[in-house]
């Protein structure tokens, strides 16, 4: 009942942000960060209806896709190590973490080998903060053109992590710059593609991120508590 409770106190204040922007909630979807999470309370946040989960490491989301039911959507949040790929399989509905060209070219292999295609982010690390895995700014649009070559890698949009030292206002920047930086590809490939997709904002400031044009907030703390 805990977990239930959270989940509608953080759909609530989904609500209010999007509102806040002129925004429609529907137009958000909330992730569960489940990282260290045991499957048993993610059975719980799933009776209280949640269906999109976010794992960080492919071994810990092999064990849980495994004892949840099979109409869970799966989000592959964190860096994505190449000797990992082979265990993605249909359940992983999108993965948030390219980066890299030798991360694409294994994806594009991989999915070769299962006639499958792969829904991906780019990460963009925007706050330039060295702690931090990402593209930046500048390199975007050059890595956006690699990956014509790659037809089993399908693109949707961009990633961010904002920076821990950040106050809510230079937060609030990264995040407009990364909608910014979206915008802009959009012009600059002239429809070839849509990137609809803003993945942006945690526990500390999903309400920001909304407010800045997020599509997908990743929250983990505030449904689950402390890890």
């Amino acid at each position: 009942m805990e977990i239930a409770r959270r989940l509608t106190e953080i759909k609530q204040r989904i609500c209010q942000a999007a509102r806040t922007a002129g925004r429609e909630p529907g137009e958000i979807k909330l992730l569960a960060v489940s990282k260290t999470v045991q499957p048993g309370i993610l059975e719980e946040a799933y009776e209280a209806g949640q269906r999109d989960f976010a794992e960080n490491r492919v071994q810990e989301w092999l064990t849980k896709a495994a004892a949840l039911p099979a109409d869970c959507r799966w989000h592959i949040i964190g860096r994505l190590q190449t000797n990992k790929v082979k265990y993605l399989d249909q359940r992983v509905t999108l993965i948030h973490s390219l980066d890299r060209l030798e991360l694409l070219q294994k994806l594009q292999e991989h999915g070769v080998r299962r006639d499958q295609i792969w829904s991906a982010l780019l990460q963009i690390n925007i706050a330039r903060d060295r702690a931090k895995t990402g593209l930046l700014r500048e390199e975007t649009a050059d890595f956006l053109k690699e990956t014509v070559a790659y037809p089993h890698v399908r693109i949707q949009g961009l990633m961010t992590i904002g920076s821990f030292e950040a106050d809510r206002q230079e937060t609030r920047e990264f995040f407009r710059e990364l909608r910014s930086l979206r915008d802009d590809l959009v012009k600059e490939f002239s429809g070839r593609i849509t990137l609809p997709e803003l993945s942006m904002g945690m526990s500390r400031d999903f309400e920001i991120a909304i407010e800045e044009g997020a599509t997908m907030v990743r929250v983990g703390r505030e449904i689950f508590g402390e890890r």
